[in-house]
């Protein structure tokens, strides 16, 4: 059923379905509202789809509503304003790849919505940016850095043009028991290719702590804030990566791990090859995961294991997207808040929430406006760096 409706979701909006296949488009949007999973279902469409299309503007994206209106209004058999809330909403999203759900049904004459954003003072999105912390504790901005090697004391790394930290192109390092920690600030990110050839990618708001060239029995560091890890295999040297309450060890694998300290949990998905997650000082209560897997450390210690039906969504951020899934809004505007490097004050609760995947290279006024059409008012204050989100 799944794989039907993701079918026919893309023909529809490519416009390569036949009668027939609208027909039944409509007779899959109707049963699976009806029994509740139309909501679960479209957004795995969407998300399907999305991946391979290019954003809509506002006009394609009004003209598809209007469409979707219409046919939906001639379809006498199926629940109408209910569908039409539903596929407006897809279409909403799509203008800048972002969803958003709002659960009560509402008549066709209200889903439109005013655009309030007020823009007093514009914000541009990250880039790459850090600092690092030499062995000697001496503290340098990366941009300032000349590209080519650098010397540390013994322990030589290359900066390449392309914005990258390289330990292992030019060999292991000669000062035992030296580390090097990269810090990236809001509005930042960074990569790094550690000695033995371990590809790290730093989100904003967070720092890795690494020695520069790694020992004959483990290779250890250690994050705060969000990371995702490609790591080299060594069947010999296993792997380990510390953060908030947990212990990761690996041999060669793909995973990330989110561990911001102003979030209840430290969160750890895996993708390819598999990893064992061992509480802090509880050396018998050990987690394994597999590919597709999510553990989460709760607050109070707990761990739990949940199957995604989609990780990729956890490090669109390596590939230059906000990616979310069922996120509310004050998890959105914290992944906001670090990468603009603002901080919002949200007047006004909602439970709303949102699914979805949003360019990173947008401006913030750009994005506000992509909000602005979920009937959230907006604006950018320039005086205290704020933004107000109010009713």
């Amino acid at each position: 059923m799944e794989t039907k409706l993701r079918i026919l979701f893309e023909k529809y909006f490519k416009k390569t379905a036949s009668p027939e296949e609208e027909l039944e488009f409509f007779a899959l949007l109707q049963k699976n509202e009806e029994d509740g999973s139309l909501e679960e279902l479209l957004e795995k469409a969407y998300l399907v789809y999305e991946e391979s299309e290019p954003f809509f503007n506002a006009e394609q994206t009004g003209r598809m509503m209007n469409q979707i209106k219409q046919e939906t209004a001639a379809k006498a058999s199926i629940r109408r304003y209910h569908i039409w809330q539903y596929a407006a909403v897809i279409l909403l999203g799509l203008c800048l790849g972002l969803f958003v759900y709002n659960y009560i049904a509402k008549p066709v004459n209200n889903m439109a919505v005013k655009q309030k954003t007020v823009v007093k003072r514009d914000v541009a999105p990250g880039n790459e940016t850090a600092t690092i912390t030499l062995s000697d504790g001496h503290t340098i901005t990366v941009e300032e850095m000349a590209n080519g090697l650098f010397n540390d004391q013994g322990n030589v790394f290359l900066k390449e043009q392309r914005g990258l930290l390289n330990y292992a192109a030019i060999g292991a390092g000669t000062k035992e028991g030296a580390f090097h920690t990269l810090q990236v600030p809001k509005g930042g990110q960074y990569r790094l290719v550690l000695a033995d050839g371990t590809k790290v990618w730093l989100n904003a708001a967070s720092s890795l702590r690494y020695p520069t060239h790694f020992g004959d029995n483990i290779r250890e560091v250690s994050i705060t804030g969000e990371a995702y890890f490609e790591v080299a295999h060594d069947a010999n040297k296993p792997f380990f990566v510390k953060c908030e309450g947990q212990r990761i060890q690996v041999l060669g694998t793909h995973f990330n791990v989110r561990a911001y300290p102003d979030e209840r949990l430290v969160r750890t998905t895996l993708l390819e090859g598999s990893v064992v997650l061992t509480k802090d000082d509880v050396a018998d209560d050990v987690t394994s995961l597999q590919p597709g897997e999510e553990a989460s450390l709760l607050e109070g210690g707990d761990m739990r294991v949940e199957r995604l039906s989609d990780v990729t969504i956890r490090v669109g951020w390596t590939k230059g997207y906000f990616t979310f899934y069922r996120a509310d809004l004050g998890t959105v505007l914290r992944e906001l808040s670090r990468w603009y490097n603002v901080e919002f004050n949200v007047k006004v609760p909602t439970t709303k929430t949102y699914t979805g995947k949003i360019n990173r290279k947008l401006t913030l006024s750009e994005l506000m406006n992509g909000l602005a059409l979920s009937g959230i008012s907006i604006q950018i204050e320039d005086k205290d760096h704020i933004i107000e989100l109010p009713k």
